[in-house]
């Protein structure tokens, strides 16, 4: 895998101003309790650490943390968001972290919920289900979902849990959403007398699958299979690592013509063994919006 010829392309570094999402996966959550719902589940310390460790900004005004309705994911974002905030020990609760850092703004709250970040799951007992969750336990999850999970859903009828091409499709949503804003980001930014900074930030936490599907088929469809399965292998064929995850940069360089980067970089025992960087356009993320209807 190392020799694998990875073509690339370099985000620009001059912008007027720019919106950057970060997708991850969530932090060590703790185990699951049969008496407890799953979107309850907390980080564990380690978990929290972790997330903390990711943290690179000290400056938040202009970020906003996002994870799925399950609260680990939440707690993961905000604090990969706000880890380098002098107040925050990394002993806090979903609950804590938002009361700490509410207090600084007055509308809204810096850890929201989208819903498209999530892993829906119609009934748990179903044929499906199971069969995403062996994959899983064979350490094959990834590569289960890319190649089989929307075959096997067509094939049991099954239209409530989430498939490849599903989950590509509402990380694409969620892109686009901040595609359109674009245009009036930079607007805001050149209008002196707002006193924007250029970089608007999102903070997004989700789970094993649901990003990694979306990357897949833009690999897929902006390179090639053989690059995509690289990519699956790259990750152990089952998904990210507690709180990885890929850049979207969306650069205003032209007025009104915003340009959508994607960055991702895999690194192992200090070499890196999977690297992907391209530029691409609104047409393939609604593309991909299609596919997954």
């Amino acid at each position: 895998m190392n020799n694998f010829n990875f073509e690339k392309e370099k985000s620009p570094e001059r912008f007027t101003s720019r919106i950057v999402l970060k997708f991850f996966r969530h932090a060590e959550q703790e185990p699951g309790n049969k008496e407890k719902s799953d979107f309850e589940r907390r980080l564990t310390a380690t978990g929290r650490e972790q997330a903390i460790k990711k943290s690179k900004i000290q400056d938040i005004e202009q970020a906003v943390a996002f994870g799925s309705p399950r609260k680990r994911a939440q707690e993961t974002a905000g604090f990969v968001m706000a880890g380098k905030q002098e107040e925050i020990t990394g002993k806090e609760s979903l609950e804590g972290l938002k009361e700490k850092l509410d207090k600084k703004i007055k509308v809204g709250s810096k850890i929201a919920v989208d819903e498209r970040l999530d892993f829906p799951v119609g009934d748990w007992d179903s044929k499906y289900v199971q069969e995403v969750f062996s994959a899983f336990k064979k350490s094959e999850g990834l590569k289960f979902i890319v190649e089989q999970s929307d075959k096997l859903a067509e094939k049991l009828n099954d239209n409530e849990n989430l498939t490849y091409s599903k989950a590509a499709a509402k990380i694409s949503g969620i892109i686009l959403k901040y595609l359109n804003i674009a245009p009036k980001w930079d607007v805001l930014v050149q209008d002196k007398e707002k006193k924007y900074s250029d970089t608007l930030e999102r903070f997004l936490a989700s789970h094993l699958g649901v990003t990694e599907s979306f990357l897949a088929k833009i690999i897929d469809k902006t390179k090639d299979r053989e690059e995509r399965d690289e990519f699956i292998k790259a990750l152990d064929n089952q998904g990210f690592d507690f709180t990885e995850g890929f850049d979207i940069k969306i650069l205003n360089r032209k007025p009104g013509i915003p340009e959508i980067w994607i960055d991702y970089k895999k690194e192992k025992d200090g070499d890196i063994i999977f690297e992907f960087s391209k530029n691409i356009n609104k047409e393939l993320l609604e593309e991909v919006i299609n596919e997954g209807r």
